[in-house]
């Protein structure tokens, strides 16, 4: 009886706080509009890089080279941000010296067919200082090019190995014909060969649905701060008072996340709402359990840090300064596929890249347990800590 008494009351003095949190409410959620249009308009807004000049250095009378080369120039993915640029050697690295071109391809005599009958001459590439993201784009085309005639030679030297095997020696030159026509033609002509398809980088989810998400978690964390003379852990005396009548420090934590957690369900109850009604969620009970689950989960990581901070302005600070930083690493405000591979690996398991997991749910309707058992053990976690913290200042 006096759990309930007590639940019953912290729930009461939470709801003192609920003028502050709509106050907050309305301009976080301007704040989530802005950012969230700034952000997208950087990842596809407009064109990230400029065209690559790149000048061709060919031999004077090796006419297979420049067909091959204009072939190459003609491809899609090569076409669609590469010029070249037909000239001599000494014209071609005078250009790259002044800045005119960002690469030099020097083509030796017999280029082709050095690569029809294994000699593997290879082709000279000088690359412009400082190149930046286009340089850089150029180099994995280069490297793509030249990874696939790697594939080509491979095949053709397994053919040959196969056949000495069988005794078929007299045919490996019909083999090598028929094997160096199939594979220029598939690497000349590779376009044709793959169906296109749109990556977005947020993911299973489009752009907007991804800062949508991304934003309404941000949103939950600091709604909190209009609220954060409630998180304040009470008083010595009265800590000792109601660890007397058989509230312990499990309980009072818990209260405190319940309390906080529904201030943050109701203050993000209309943006819930206006999604379900504009159709931008995958059903009412998907979207009931994350926002729920949401709440909870947020509403417990930040009685955490205010337990951990013990002062008003510490709290404020360290939930402002935790919640914008691990948001950024887990991929909330650039999504993580532009980060190193080590916070790629990091950031799904920062608070943010749970919550924004989760999130996802409601968007696409689609239920994964999983993430909603990290969601509930991150808060489980931060629940424990919490009444840990609390201990220790007994």
């Amino acid at each position: 009886m006096m759990v309930l008494t007590y639940l019953r009351l912290e729930l009461k003095r939470a709801w003192k706080r609920f003028p502050q949190v709509c106050g907050g409410t309305a301009l976080l959620l301007v704040l989530a509009a802005v950012t969230a249009l700034a952000a997208s308009r950087v990842l596809y807004g407009s064109q990230v890089t400029g065209r690559v000049a790149v000048g061709v250095s060919l031999p004077g009378d090796d006419a297979l080279a420049k067909q091959v080369m204009n072939m190459v120039g003609s491809l899609d993915s090569v076409e669609s941000i590469c010029d070249f640029q037909y000239m001599d050697r000494e014209a071609c690295l005078k250009k790259l010296e002044q800045g005119e071109l960002y690469a030099v391809l020097d083509i030796p005599e017999g280029f082709v067919e050095d690569i029809i009958n294994g000699t593997n001459t290879p082709v000279k590439v000088w690359l412009t200082k400082n190149a930046g993201v286009e340089g850089r784009l150029f180099r994995e085309l280069a490297d793509a090019g030249a990874l696939t005639l790697s594939a080509s030679q491979a095949g053709i030297y397994g053919g040959n190995e196969l056949y000495r095997a069988l005794g078929l020696d007299q045919a490996i030159g019909q083999l090598e014909e028929e094997l160096n026509r199939r594979y220029l033609d598939y690497s000349l002509e590779r376009s044709r060969y793959f169906r296109h398809l749109q990556v977005e980088a947020s993911g299973d989810v489009t752009t907007a649905e991804f800062y949508q998400v991304s934003m309404y978690v941000l949103f939950l964390f600091l709604t909190a701060i209009p609220a954060s003379g409630y998180l304040m852990p009470p008083k010595r005396a009265m800590r000792q008072k109601l660890t007397a009548q058989g509230i312990g420090p499990v309980c009072r934590t818990g209260a405190r996340i319940m309390g906080l957690g529904t201030l943050m369900a109701f203050a993000s109850g209309p943006v819930a709402l206006l999604a379900l009604l504009s159709g931008q969620t995958g059903g009412m009970a998907v979207l009931g359990a994350v926002w729920t689950l949401s709440a909870v989960t947020v509403s417990a990581v930040t009685v955490l840090l205010y337990q951990l901070a013990g002062s008003l302005l510490g709290g404020v600070m360290l939930l402002f300064l935790v919640s914008t930083g691990q948001h950024f690493l887990a991929g909330g405000f650039l999504p993580s596929v532009f980060f190193p591979e080590t916070l790629q690996k990091i950031g799904p398991w920062l608070p943010s890249g749970i919550l924004m997991e989760t999130g996802k749910m409601a968007v696409t309707g689609a239920w994964s347990w999983r993430s909603a058992a990290v969601c509930a053990g991150l808060a489980a976690t931060a629940w424990i800590l919490s009444a840990a913290a609390e201990v220790r200042r007994l």
